[in-house]
Parts: C-alpha cells; structure tokens; sequence
C-alpha cells in the first residue's frame, strides 16, 4: 500500500470539511473553557447566574477569536460585523439549548449536571449554530475558480481529471476577434462537458469581446454569472435584460492596467459582482501578476465597507502575491492546471498560501 497516497487523500479529504472540523474542535475547546471559569468563579462564591453568564460571554470570544485566526479569512474592516453576528447567533443556539434544558419532558437531560449537559445539547444543535455562523459570521471565506477557455483545444476531461470536484466554481474564458485579433475559435459545446463534469459547481463566463450582445444569448443558458468588460460598445442595460432572460447574473470587468478613478462609484452603484483582471494583456494565460492591480483591489476593498461588492481577482495569482490580497473569489488557470499536483494548488491559493 502506498502510504504517501493515502496521507494524501486523507489530507484532501480534511481540506474539503475543514471549516467544520476545524470549528468543531474550537467549539468543544470554548465549551471546556467556559465550563473551567464557571466553576472556577462559583469556587470563590461568585454569584451562579454572574458566573454562568461571564462564562458564556468568555468561551464565545475564545471561539471567536480561534475561528478567525485558524479557520475563517475575514478581511480586516468587517471583524466587528462578524464578531456581532457570531455573538447574535451563539447568544440564540445557547438559548435554545436553555430552552431544550427547561421547557421539554426529556426527563435524562434534567438528570445531568450542568456540564454534561451544556456540551450534548451544544452538539445537538451544532449543525444549526455552523450553518448560521458559515453563512453570517464568517460569510467572506474565499473561494477558487479555475478558468477554462471555451476553445477546440482545450481539454476539459484531462482538467477533470487533475483537479476534480475541489473548485468552488468554474470561470469560462471566451475570447473573440473584436478583443484579441486571430483568436481561437469559441466552441460552446465545451459547456455541455463542463456542466457534465462540475454539475454542483457554478459556472461563470469571462467574455473578452466588445460586442457582448452576439453571445449572450447562448452563454447565459449554461451561465450563472456572466463578465464583461467596461469598455464594451454596446450598453449595459441591454445586455442586463438579455442575461435576465436566462436568470443570470452579470457583472464587470476592471482591467487593472487602465484608470478608473473617476468610474468607480458609479460602477459600484451598478454591479455588485466585480472582477479584477490583474495581468497586462487580457486573452492570454501565463502572465505575471501587474503590480498596479493592489492599487485597484486596495481601492474596491475600501468601497466594501459601504457597499455590497462581491470581489474576484483573476490573472497571474500565485501562493506569494495572494497573500497581500483581499478578495472573496480567486481565479486561476494555468497556474493551477501546469502544476504538479493541481489540487495542492487550489488548496493553496483558498487558503491564501497557508496550506503545506
């Protein structure tokens, strides 16, 4: 048997659920903390209720704090958003579990001290408190797109089959005349195989043409978020209705090396679903990552605080640069699909370069 296989596949299978293990194991560390200053605050006749109540607050911000530091990425300006809603919903799943304790016939609950008690009901209703926390608390995890170009050469199985199931979404690359000169001809049936392969992963469209309105129609069909590009020549409105047809979404292209200084709040005000593309030359794969773009992500995070932007940066990302940057979504195409072991690399680049 070939134990460094198996170590492997083990490791890809915690990657997958960490976010779950990971606040399991500092769920039941709080719960053992908080149960050690109770008695320890009722062994020097702190009133039951006070020490109760300190307690709780106590084990909740160690939890807290836990899942920030080695669970969750949370960008800095939305800590105390986060922190709100993690002691809104641990306040609730704590009152529930009272509840449960005082206000149901289960006759071995009440038999149970304090202690025992607190930590089976705490696991009963932990689905319930993870799935609040994962969706409110800690709802700005990254996620990792890789990218595929809608051509005749690529080779969707072969991808398949080096990266499977582990991106959270699949970004679509098409490419036409109007935006790259000679470029390869698009091929949709490419998305029939995609929707084949990845079928509960989202599928999102990059289109790099100034013309948009000739491929909406057939893109959106196998598309939930399509992009574009903010110079286009056709306007957005009507491409928003075409795309609305088909229940898509639709959101905008920056292109870092140009300057939008003067566009920002009304490109904001307009799509919620924003992309960065950070390399030199949009249309082609294996570019360096433009140092101008921190410039426009810095920019856009800034707007976050006041606006509800979903983020994604595609272009020339590796386990170095993603480090110094703050987005919800990363886009990666042959940095992942030319490496060794492609699935290291996504796992890397979720977890902002922190996965060994």
């Amino acid at each position: 048997m070939d134990f460094s296989y198996l170590l492997k596949e083990l490791s890809f299978i915690f990657y997958k659920f960490r976010h779950v293990i990971i606040y399991t194991a500092i769920g039941f560390f709080s719960i053992l903390c908080e149960l050690v200053i109770r008695s320890f605050l009722i062994s020097i006749n702190i009133n039951i209720i006070i020490s109760s109540t300190l307690s709780i607050l106590i084990g909740i911000l160690i939890a807290f704090y836990l899942n920030i530091k080695i669970n969750f990425f949370i960008k800095k300006n939305l800590l105390p958003r986060a922190l709100f809603y993690y002691f809104l919903i641990s306040i609730l799943s704590i009152t529930i579990q009272f509840s449960i304790n005082n206000f149901t016939n289960f006759e071995f609950i009440k038999l149970l001290n304090y202690e025992i008690e607190r930590i089976i009901i705490s696991g009963v209703i932990f689905i319930f408190a993870y799935l609040l926390h994962k969706r409110f608390s800690f709802r700005n995890s990254a996620k990792l797109g890789v990218a595929i170009y809608a051509s005749r050469e690529e080779d969707v199985h072969n991808i398949f089959q080096k990266i499977g199931v582990y991106p959270d979404f699949i970004h679509v690359d098409i490419v036409d005349d109007t935006f790259v000169k000679n470029s390869q001809e698009i091929n949709f049936s490419k998305y029939e195989l995609i929707k084949e392969y990845w079928k509960k992963q989202e599928i999102h469209t990059h289109l790099m043409t100034k013309k948009p309105k000739n491929l909406i129609d057939e893109v959106s069909k196998f598309s939930n978020l399509i992009f574009i590009h903010k110079e286009i020549d056709e306007p957005f409105d009507e491409i928003k209705e075409l795309a609305k047809k088909n229940n898509c979404r639709i959101g905008i292209v920056l292109h870092a090396v140009n300057n939008y200084d003067n566009d920002l709040e009304k490109v904001t005000d307009n799509f919620e679903d924003i992309m960065i593309l950070c390399i030199p030359k949009a249309g082609f794969s294996g570019q360096k990552f433009e140092e101008k773009s921190y410039s426009l992500i810095n920019k856009i995070n800034k707007l976050q605080e006041r606006k509800r932007i979903n983020l994604f940066v595609d272009g020339g990302i590796n386990n170095e640069n993603i480090k110094n940057i703050n987005a919800e979504n990363i886009i990666s195409g042959s940095y992942v699909l030319k490496h060794k072991d492609p699935r290291e690399q996504i796992m890397r680049l979720k977890t902002f370069g922190r996965y060994i």
